[in-house]
């Protein structure tokens, strides 16, 4: 497995890491990194819509910029010094041969428990979106998989302040839902952040019992602008449905009937190109949910019938 030096980044940097590597992988190449980043910032999942999770003016005002990453999942706060760890594989099952599209997370996040575990407190991972430390959320997961299998899955810790979004800054459907299960989130605490990048990092290859060759950081980064559209990521001309909740949270839907397009995200862990696939089958008045792209936290039913309700 190749790793690019833990090192601090620029958050919009950090961010750029997950699609650029998923791009590399097409060649078989198997990537971790780590950025040590800075606050304060919204970290919105891929399919998130901004104005459903946040307060856009109010984190304007705060001076809290939004950004969007390329994996899904629910949204992440980086109030101060946080880590961001990004792990790229050509195939879900290229560390674990047992892993598949089901057990993505569940197989391909065991080594990260056992990093994180190394420093004295036991992490666990218990389903869906987060690692807990001493059975409180400490880390964020999200993910992205592509139709040929690539798949990237990113895991945001934060060190001096949790990763849970502050309540002034959310919208009124965020404040309706517990994210954490009734726990109340943790921060990593005062640990020197190379160390503990690199105690994951080497045991996630001992874990997957791989070597470590080490390759440059790249250098055609795209990097994202900040998030000023409270729509964001809707397209133009879509009328936007009520959210629909799911186990994770909310599904989002918007479509215009008249010229057939839908649109479906959200907070689900799921393949991006699975999601559009299926409101394109739905605008079509088709019914097939797709048949193996990884899914968590919310059901193809649940997209499904989402999507029916904004098509009305």
């Amino acid at each position: 497995m190749r790793v690019i030096a833990p090192s601090s980044r620029p958050l919009a940097e950090a961010l750029a890491l997950a699609p650029t590597l998923l791009a590399r992988a097409a060649n078989g190449e198997r990537v971790i990194t780590a950025s040590f980043v800075e606050g304060p910032a919204v970290v919105l999942g891929a399919l998130q819509r901004a104005g459903r999770v946040v307060d856009v003016a109010a984190c304007a005002t705060a001076g809290v910029p939004v950004l969007r990453r390329c994996t899904t999942g629910t949204a992440a706060y980086i109030g101060s010094r946080a880590i961001l760890w990004t792990l790229v594989l050509p195939h879900v099952a290229a560390l674990h041969p047992d892993a598949t599209p089901r057990t993505l997370l569940n197989r391909n996040v065991r080594g990260f428990l056992r990093g994180l575990s190394r420093g004295g407190a036991p992490a666990q991972y218990f389903g869906r979106e987060w690692i807990a430390i001493q059975h409180r959320p400490a880390a964020l997961l999200g993910f992205e998989a592509l139709p040929d299998g690539r798949v990237v899955i990113e895991i945001f810790a934060g060190l001096d302040r949790t990763i849970a979004l502050p309540a002034a800054l959310c919208a009124e459907e965020e404040r309706a839902v517990d994210r954490w299960r009734g726990k109340e989130p943790l921060a990593l605490g005062p640990h020197h952040p190379a160390a503990l990048a690199l105690q994951v990092i080497n045991a996630v290859a001992a874990h997957a019992r791989v070597g470590l060759e080490s390759i440059e950081l790249p250098t055609d980064l795209v990097l994202t602008a900040p998030i000023a559209d409270p729509r964001s990521p809707v397209p133009a001309g879509l009328a936007l449905a009520a959210p629909r909740r799911a186990p994770i949270g909310w599904i989002d839907a918007a479509s215009d009937p008249a010229s057939g397009r839908l649109w479906i995200g959200g907070d689900a862990l799921v393949a991006s190109f699975a999601v559009g696939a299926l409101g394109d089958a739905l605008a079509r008045g088709e019914a097939a949910a797709p048949g193996d792209a990884p899914i968590d936290g919310a059901s193809w039913d649940d997209l499904v019938a989402a999507g029916r309700a904004a098509l009305g």
